[in-house]
């Protein structure tokens, strides 16, 4: 199920039901990466972007995305309903953007890049030195590189592409080692300022506590926990999304310290501080995520009930808004 090794030698067994897209391949000690994207559904249509691996240390994103993917393709081998959802919806998987970084075991690309520092896009407000990016050396983590690496452009490339023919779009980028709870992130990482879609990114999480009154995660903007320099998806949301569109790029952070906490020995393996190891949290982390997913692809089929600027763009929905997320009070 969490098989990256079989998805890179046999993503054309997708094929059946989707659209396969190889723009790149990345060359690493002798052996060639395909750089994969997984499309299903309607171009034209609101959006599911999910992205893993992005930091190769973080294995336990690309076996999520690799676990949605697989589910979600069986699922159409005869679930006639889901087919039917793929005329109203796009759904994109990129299960590793990554690859060098997580075969080898590694945060960064093959060239010592942190891809979450390597955008060309600077922090307006002071992010914290070195993590926040740097372009000292990629000796040192959060290295941001003097170029844009091939993975930055291929996930950017594919952002760029959605935006040009749908008018909505949500993406999932997934990730793990902060914190003690699951934690949905939303923009900026740059900036302090207030997300400029912050009415809808309010009613589409509203709708999701009412449907999902028990759910598991901590909603905040990434401001709230540290700034960061060279983020992939302000770059996407800034520079990408024309103003007419909806686009909520959103992060999932599993808070691995948890992992940690019940199992301290993971602290003496190189992974052990951002992946549950033992094979019962594994199954549980494959499981506890579904119903976020499920929500997504039912809310963009019904996008309108979040999405309608009658509703949205009103100043009781803002005020509500930045209560709810910046404790700004009128």
């Amino acid at each position: 199920m969490y098989n990256l090794e079989s998805f890179i030698q046999n993503y054309p067994s997708y094929k059946d039901f989707a659209e396969i897209k190889i723009p790149h391949q990345i060359t690493y000690k002798n052996q060639k990466y395909p750089l994969v994207s997984i499309h299903y559904g309607n171009p034209q249509a609101p959006t599911l972007l999910i992205t893993g691996g992005v930091h190769g240390l973080e294995r336990i994103g690309a076996q999520l995305t690799l676990s949605l993917l697989n589910s979600f393709q069986q699922r159409l081998a005869w679930d006639q309903t889901l087919k039917e959802m793929l005329s109203k919806i796009q759904i994109v998987f990129i299960p590793l953007v990554n690859p060098v970084g997580y075969f080898e075991s590694t945060r960064s690309n093959g060239n010592g890049v942190d891809l979450m520092r390597n955008a060309d896009i600077e922090a307006t407000d002071p992010a914290p030195f070195l993590l926040g990016g740097h372009h000292y050396s990629n000796k040192l983590p959060w290295f941001r590189g003097h170029s844009i690496q091939t993975e930055t452009t291929f996930v950017i490339d594919t952002v760029k592409d959605i935006l040009s023919k749908s008018n909505c779009l949500i993406s999932l980028d997934v990730h793990s080692g902060f914190g003690f709870k699951d934690q949905l992130w939303f923009p900026f990482a740059n900036s302090k300022k207030t997300f400029t879609q912050i009415n809808e990114l309010y009613l589409f999480f509203e709708l999701y506590k009412k449907s999902h009154p028990y759910h598991i995660y901590k909603i905040e903007a990434q401001s709230k926990n540290y700034l960061t320099h060279g983020d992939l998806w302000d770059y996407c949301y800034l520079n990408l999304k024309k103003e007419n569109q909806i686009y909520l790029p959103l992060t999932l952070e599993m808070g691995s310290w948890i992992w940690v906490k019940k199992n301290p020995l993971q602290l003496f393996s190189k992974t052990g501080l951002f992946n549950p190891i033992k094979e019962h949290r594994q199954n549980r982390t494959m499981r506890r995520h579904r119903p976020f997913f499920d929500f997504v692809l039912h809310s963009l089929v019904s996008n309108h009930v979040w999405t309608n600027p009658e509703i949205a763009r009103t100043d009781i929905v803002k005020q509500k808004a930045l209560e709810q997320y910046y404790d700004i009070r009128y």
